[in-house]
């Protein structure tokens, strides 16, 4: 499997707004909708630091990624991550991280790659730590747990 980022476009926005996760992973909001995150990295455009991407393997849509960069605080952060449901437990889950985690370390304006997690969703919070990610502080706030990597 090769999963591959490509920018949201006209061929894929529509694809990527009709990913879904599991009934249970919805009831307990472990994830934005993609259209609140397409929303969020509209509003963060000018800034230029947050981008959207269809995962894709080969010409099939399978997940969605948002990542942001904080050239200031050298952070490079997976924003939002999820996997549609019919593809999820293929090994894409890790396969995203993986390749997020290969950009910041070929990436020399980033020290730390952050990701968070709502409470409750144990499967990322596994795969974070299987990765080689170490649990940071506790958000109250938003109920997420704080995973950083450092290479």
């Amino acid at each position: 499997m090769m999963v591959e980022f490509v920018e949201i476009n006209e061929e894929n926005y529509e694809a990527v707004l009709k990913l879904k996760v599991t009934d249970e992973q919805n009831q307990a909001k472990f994830i934005a909708p993609n259209v609140r995150s397409i929303a969020d990295a509209y509003l963060y455009r000018k800034a230029g630091d947050v981008f959207p991407y269809a995962v894709q393997d080969g010409e099939t849509v399978v997940g969605f990624v948002l990542l942001d960069e904080d050239e200031e605080e050298k952070e490079l952060m997976i924003w939002r991550m999820m996997v549609d449901k019919d593809h999820q437990g293929k090994g894409y889950g890790r396969a995203i991280v993986e390749k997020v985690m290969k950009q910041f370390e070929a990436d020399s304006r980033f020290d730390v790659l952050i990701a968070d997690y709502v409470k409750g969703n144990d499967v990322m919070g596994k795969l974070l730590e299987s990765l080689g990610f170490e649990y940071g502080e506790f958000d109250e706030e938003n109920n997420e747990y704080v995973m950083k990597y450092k290479s």
